[in-house]
């Protein structure tokens, strides 16, 4: 009676180590499959805003931009760099935009994160804007 004890206490052992693995690696595949999923669900700065709402995130964009980011990149982006050109001659998508602003501004919140993108955006549409604006000679 004492060896069947002894080999069921070893196989559950091995049974529950088994299963405490799966369920961890569950977990992280649980995990990444959110976050993943959840990546695509962010607010992308060109969405259908009130102008009211659209002034609010310029105001807030500019003002955590000239924080953060006009030490190296002026005012209005226009300050060449030493590893390519101005940020507002940069054709940039928003989506490219974003992705930069998120790794540079993770300690903000999602609202100023998008405030900043919309910001920058607007920097580089502007800039577009000028050109196509300005003839030729």
């Amino acid at each position: 009676m004492r060896l069947i004890v002894v080999e069921y206490g070893a196989v559950m052992r091995g049974r529950t180590s088994a299963l405490i693995f799966s369920v961890t690696l569950l977990g992280f595949a649980g995990g990444i499959a959110i976050r993943a999923w959840g990546a695509g669900q962010e607010h992308a700065p060109e969405q259908l805003l009130s102008e009211r709402d659209r002034a609010r995130l310029l105001a807030a964009g500019k003002e955590l931009f000239l924080a953060r980011c006009a030490r190296c990149h002026d005012e209005r982006g226009d300050k060449p760099l030493k590893t390519g050109p101005p940020l507002n001659e940069r054709r940039l998508s928003s989506e490219q935009i974003a992705r930069a602003v998120s790794g540079r501004l993770r300690d903000k919140t999602e609202e100023e994160r998008r405030s900043a993108t919309l910001y920058i955006s607007s920097l580089i549409k502007a800039k577009d804007s000028e050109e196509k604006a300005t003839p030729k000679p």
